[in-house]
């Protein structure tokens, strides 16, 4: 059983949808399976509720299947969200790094995304503090080897007309990556924020928001993955 207390006032679906608990279609299903109570009252289909209303789950919630788009601030440690506490976060940012990060409890997603062989995309903006030149431009998309580990070349990088901001694509999603790379071109990062994984972008999403995606974003996803 879990509680939820409406936070916006709107249609049942929606509430649970913005609460993390399913989609709204799966909501409906909910619903109409009796799975959703106001009180001792079973809620029926397409009710309205006002914020500050509460609302109980009492089955099934830890077994609905979410995926999650969160924005993580600089200085947050990747983990668990207590809002979300059915979801993971699909590998890791740094504390010192902010952006874009996929949130599920499919384990399916998570194998897929994280296996390196998919060679899905993440793509990072760099704010760093000397000039890059074109030879950071060039040995990026060369791939850099250090003492640490070699890194597989980019897939894209751009550099903006100040020198101080750098776009850089990758595909292997090793530990401190961007970080390390940039360290072995004696460059300083200021600001390290990924904006892009895959065709997920961060669009306006504000520093410290959730968002359950789409039915399209999830059958985009699934189908990008291949995943049944």
């Amino acid at each position: 059983m879990q509680k939820i207390i409406v936070k916006e006032t709107g249609r049942i679906n929606k509430i649970l949808a913005d609460a993390g608990i399913c989609s709204r279609r799966e909501a409906d299903k909910m619903v109409t399976g009796g799975k959703i109570f106001d009180g001792r009252r079973k809620i029926e289909l397409g009710e309205r509720f006002e914020a500050g209303a509460e609302i109980i789950v009492k089955t099934g919630v830890k077994d609905v299947i979410q995926y999650a788009l969160y924005f993580k601030p600089r200085g947050e440690i990747t983990g668990v969200l207590p809002d979300y506490p059915n979801l993971h976060p699909v590998g890791r940012l740094d504390k010192e790094s902010d952006g874009l990060m996929i949130y599920t409890n499919d384990y399916r997603v998570t194998e897929k995304l994280l296996n390196p062989k998919y060679e899905n995309q993440k793509e990072y903006r760099v704010k760093i503090r000397e000039k890059a030149t074109p030879r950071v431009e060039r040995i990026l998309m060369e791939g850099i080897y250090t003492a640490e580990d070699e890194y597989k070349p980019a897939k894209k990088v751009t550099v903006d007309e100040t020198g101080h901001i750098v776009h850089v694509t990758l595909i292997e999603g090793k530990k401190h990556e961007v970080r390390r790379m940039m360290n072995a071109l004696n460059l300083t990062i200021d600001v390290l924020t990924r904006v892009r994984i895959m065709d997920f972008k961060i669009g306006r999403m504000r520093i410290g928001e959730m968002r359950m995606m789409t039915e399209a974003e999830i059958e985009n996803l699934k189908q990008k993955l291949e995943i049944i």
